[in-house]
C-alpha cells in the first residue's frame, strides 16, 4: 500500500473501526489473521496477514500523528527523516534490461508446497548462518542497552531494531541474489556479510532517524522554533540575532512575533548557540539583539 500521506492514514485507521490500529498492528507480523462478521456464514481467514506500507508526510504533521497512545504500532515502522540535497536533473537512462532480469529471478522465489497435489503453500524458513548467531547476540545486547537508555516512543523503537536488522538482511541477501549474473538457486540461508550489514544500517541510519522523527514529535512549540531559528543562524552566518530585524524583514515560519522569536532565541541561549542579551536600564526586559556564540559556526568549518 503506498500512501502519498501517512498524517491521514494513521489519523483515520479508527474512524470506522475501533479495532483499525490492531489490524496494522497484526500486519507487521505476517500471522494468520481470522475474520469474523455477522454477515459472513464462515469466517474469513488469511494465513498471512502481510502488507507492505510506504508513504510520506509533512515535518508539520508528524507531532500530529504521534498523539495516540504508543500501541507499538509507530515503532514497527522504519522512518526516514535526511537532509535536504541539492536539486539533480538524471541525465543517464536506468539500467532497464538489468532491472528486468533481477526482477524475473525474484519471481523464482516460491513458497513450499505443491497446489496440484492439494498441498497448502508454505513460507521458507531461511536461517542465520551459525557465526552470525554471535553477531545477532551482541547487536541485541546493544540495542537493548540502548533502549533503556531511552524513552517514550524511541524505546519502543529499540525495542523492534533486532527484528528489524532481521528482515533487512534477507531483503539484502535476496536483493544481492537477484542482481547477480547466471541462474543460481536462491540461497538458503542469510549471509554473514548481508547480516552484518543490515546490523550497520540500523544501529547508524535508522535509529538515527527515529530519534531524529520521535524526538521532533517529543519537542515543544519553542524547542521547534528554536530549531527554525538555527537552521537561519547556520544558513546565513548570522553574527547576532536582531529580533526586529528577524520579525520584520526575514519573516521564518511560525516565528511571526516578537514573543515567539525571544522564546526562540532563549532556548538557544540554554543551548549555548546565543549569548543571553543585556538587560536595558530601569525596565529590565531584555534588548532585542543576542549575539551569536563563535563556536556555533567555528563547528561548521
Amino acid at each position: 500500500m503506498v500512501r502519498d500521506e501517512l498524517a491521514g492514514w494513521l489519523k483515520g485507521m479508527t474512524s470506522y473501526n475501533e479495532a483499525g490500529r490492531a489490524f496494522w498492528i497484526e500486519a507487521y507480523g505476517g500471522r494468520p489473521y481470522r475474520v469474523e462478521r455477522q454477515k459472513l456464514e464462515e469466517p474469513i481467514i488469511i494465513p498471512r496477514l502481510a502488507v507492505g506500507v510506504l508513504g510520506t508526510t509533512q515535518p508539520d504533521k508528524v507531532a500530529q500523528m504521534f498523539k495516540e497512545a504508543d500501541d507499538g504500532l509507530l515503532a514497527r515502522l522504519t522512518w526516514a527523516w535526511p537532509d535536504a540535497t541539492p536539486f539533480h536533473i538524471g541525465r543517464k537512462a536506468p539500467n532497464a534490461d538489468f532491472a528486468i532480469r533481477a526482477l524475473d529471478r525474484l519471481r523464482q522465489l516460491e513458497m513450499l508446497g505443491d497446489e496440484d497435489l492439494g498441498e497448502e503453500p508454505e513460507p521458507i524458513c531461511m536461517l542465520l548462518s551459525p557465526t552470525s548467531l554471535n553477531v545477532m547476540e551482541d547487536f541485541g545486547r546493544h540495542m537493548q542497552s540502548r533502549q533503556e537508555q531511552s524513552g517514550g516512543l524511541l524505546r519502543s523503537a529499540y525495542g523492534k531494531a533486532r527484528g528489524l536488522a532481521l528482515r533487512i538482511s534477507l531483503v539484502i541477501t535476496l536483493l544481492r541474489w537477484c542482481a547477480e549474473p547466471g541462474d543460481d538457486d536462491p540461497p538458503e540461508e542469510i549471509s554473514d556479510e548481508a547480516f552484518l550489514a543490515a546490523c550497520d544500517l540500523v544501529d547508524d541510519y535508522f535509529m538515527q532517524m527515529a530519534e531524529r522523527v520521535f524526538g521532533d514529535a517529543a519537542a515543544t512549540p519553542a524547542e521547534r522554533n528554536a530549531a527554525t531559528l538555527a537552521r537561519w543562524i547556520i544558513r546565513n552566518q548570522a553574527k547576532e540575532v536582531h529580533i526586529r530585524h528577524l520579525q520584520r524583514n526575514v519573516r521564518l515560519p511560525g516565528l511571526n512575533t516578537a514573543d515567539l522569536l525571544h522564546a526562540a532565541a532563549n532556548v538557544l541561549v540554554e543551548a549555548g548557540w546565543l549569548f543571553a542579551a543585556e538587560e536595558t536600564k530601569g525596565t529590565g526586559r531584555p534588548r532585542a539583539v543576542y549575539q551569536v556564540n563563535p563556536a556555533v559556526h567555528g563547528a561548521q568549518q
